[in-house]
């Protein structure tokens, strides 16, 4: 249960620094995929299951407030999240150096998905403007965040294992 609520928390924080905070911000013109870098992080950590529910959650919560068709991104988010959460099975590590390539992955498919589902069947743009415009700025603006974050994000783990094995030892 308290896994539950930290998780829900980190979701909630994170949402709203994003939205809120580097939103606000007038210094880049894009804002960083913080949600991205969370579903990423836990999937990669915990495995599949943990990534793609937190990516469901992370993504709905995106969809309510800014999406034009709820569940679109909540879908996106769910299998990055699982799909990283197999990678993380096979290849963990501590070092940031593969967390971080997984985590520009992670977001180059989200725009691609992005860019097939909602630009290129309703016939708008050329890929190559969305890319240099939209996708790309994110993408260096998230691979900076992830460098900061994924060590934090490890951290917060390490904390909430603590924290559930200090009570499982308390009534053992």
């Amino acid at each position: 249960m308290k896994r539950v609520i930290s998780y829900v928390l980190l979701i909630l924080v994170f949402f709203l620094i994003q939205n809120n905070i580097f939103a606000a911000s007038s210094l880049i013109m894009t804002v960083p995929n913080l949600l991205m870098i969370l579903v990423f992080s836990f999937g990669f950590i915990r495995g599949s299951l943990e990534g793609m529910l937190i990516g469901f959650f992370c993504g709905l919560l995106n969809d309510l407030f800014f999406g034009n068709t709820i569940g679109f991104t909540a879908l996106m988010y769910s299998v990055l999240g699982y799909g990283m959460g197999l990678i993380g099975n096979l290849y963990y590590t501590d070092f940031v150096n593969l967390p971080l390539l997984l985590c520009l992955f992670s977001i180059l498919i989200y725009h691609i998905g992005i860019y097939v589902f909602a630009f290129l069947i309703n016939g708008y743009g050329s890929f190559g403007s969305y890319l240099s415009n939209v996708a790309l700025p994110e993408l260096l603006y998230t691979g900076i965040m992830t460098l900061l974050l994924y060590p934090l994000i490890r951290r917060v783990e390490e904390l909430i294992q603590k924290w559930e094995s200090r009570k499982a030892r308390n009534y053992a």
